[in-house]
């Protein structure tokens, strides 16, 4: 008897103990920015693994005109920009992430059925519509959350780091989706979308608690997290002012780093198209076999840690001026760069000047992209999702808006022209408005 008393009391003491990691691990800022990690992680990877095998299901099997891959992409981002938009506004409204993260998980679920279950066309465009949906709201709200539990001016490196996980999904999604279509067909990639968004429901209800609960607390009790070393005293904030989404929009730290966003955004996947045409039409390249984005992808995953972190310290260093010194240096060199890539006679001149873009398009997107949690932050606001979901939207007009100006351009022009024109202009414009905020910055007393 008394053995199995004791037996039970050590087995409660462990459970105990467990709770108590388990609760630990729950409030914790590490476990908000882990999560907020492979949730982009996923959202990239569904995208991407289903991406690749698009043109097969379209052309091979539905026999849908080549026009039709078009439409599908715009409606993934006809999606992310109703989920952004909708989840920033409800999220900040009803102060509740977590929740709505939940429904977000739950909804890529339902975009796996949607297309396990597909046969024709406009059920495809249906599968990406809802996807976009699940990817508005997801990256809305986990950078959102981030920048909840984590204090002005030191995002850079946050934000990085989970645009990292981005990076790794984007270059092993697509062959990942390709083996898994060589396999078992639609139902393979589908099945992996459907297990996914059940992981990120299970994920977010198990070890995570609402950020802005997490934050409540910190500011309650008069600590803030600090970016490195422990726990920093610090006193309690003054209660957040309410900011509308459209004073939001037309304060200038956000009019800039969303311009910053477009332009980032929109050159790189502007390039994303019109580099393979290239390699073919003029370099003689053809069986480049994707290792030109394999590199590029190395780039990108091998540097968002790096300028992040300098970012940060930058900013430390000399204050908020430094974020716009970074995006106006990353403007100038995108034209650099492009200007490299568009004069190159051959492969490996082309892919030094992609390499070296790769370097300045992040100069341009992490001090951007952090940018917006930081301002939301510093000026005590409680628009943080609102933020974030003008970052979605101006990826989503980036991605939307170029490529097709640039594609048009290059059948009629070709490659040297096209691409520096349709760089300059953007970088251009966003260089003059960091020059404007650097010099409204030294003019005040």
């Amino acid at each position: 008897m008394s053995s199995a008393y004791s037996t039970l009391v050590s087995l409660l003491k462990a459970i105990g103990r467990t709770s108590s990691k388990l609760n630990r691990i729950r409030h914790s800022p590490a476990t908000i920015w882990a999560i907020a990690s492979l949730s982009l992680f996923i959202d990239t990877f569904v995208y991407t693994l289903t991406v690749s095998m698009l043109p097969d299901i379209l052309q091979n099997t539905m026999h849908s005109p080549a026009s039709a891959n078009g439409v599908v992409t715009t409606m993934f981002g006809v999606g992310s920009v109703v989920g952004s938009t909708v989840s920033g506004i409800l999220s900040d409204r009803l102060r509740e992430r977590r929740g709505l993260q939940m429904i977000g998980a739950v909804v890529y679920s339902v975009a796996g059925i949607v297309f396990y279950f597909a046969r024709h066309y406009y059920q495809v465009l249906l599968f990406r519509l809802i996807d976009g949906i699940a990817s508005g709201v997801a990256c809305t709200l986990l950078y959102a959350s981030v920048g909840d539990v984590y204090p002005a001016k030191l995002l850079a490196f946050k934000v990085a780091v989970v645009y990292f996980c981005n990076n790794v999904a984007y270059t092993i999604g697509p062959v990942c989706g390709q083996q898994l279509f060589d396999m078992a067909g639609v139902r393979g990639p589908a099945a992996v979308v459907i297990a996914l968004g059940v992981l990120k429901l299970v994920l977010l209800f198990a070890f995570t608690k609402d950020s802005l609960a997490i934050r409540g607390q910190t500011h309650e009790s008069g600590y803030i997290q600090a970016v490195d070393d422990g726990w920093s005293l610090k006193s309690p904030p003054p209660p957040a002012k309410s900011m509308s989404l459209f004073k939001l929009l037309v304060r200038l730290p956000v009019v800039i780093s969303t311009l910053s966003i477009i332009t980032a955004i929109g050159i790189q996947c502007m390039l994303e198209g019109l580099v393979p045409l290239h390699l073919v039409d003029a370099l003689n390249h053809p069986h480049d076999k994707g290792m030109t984005f394999v590199i590029l992808g190395l780039v990108f995953t091998v540097m968002v840690p790096a300028i992040g972190k300098a970012t940060d310290k930058l900013i430390e260093w000399r204050g908020e001026a430094m974020r716009y010194y970074i995006m106006l240096f990353g403007s100038l060199a995108t034209i650099c760069a492009v200007v490299i890539m568009a004069l190159a006679k051959s492969y490996a001149v082309l892919m030094v000047g992609y390499a070296f873009f790769a370097v300045t398009d992040l100069c341009m997107f992490i001090p951007a992209q952090s940018a917006y949690g930081d301002f939301v932050n510093g000026e005590n606001t409680d628009s943080m999702a609102r933020g974030y979901s003008i970052a979605v939207f101006a990826w989503a007009v980036g991605a939307i808006s170029l490529p097709p100006i640039g594609t048009a351009l290059y059948s009629r022009y070709g490659f040297l022209a096209p691409t520096i024109a349709i760089a300059a202009v953007p970088c251009a414009l966003c260089s003059v408005a960091c020059l404007l905020f650097i010099l409204r910055s030294a003019h005040k007393p």
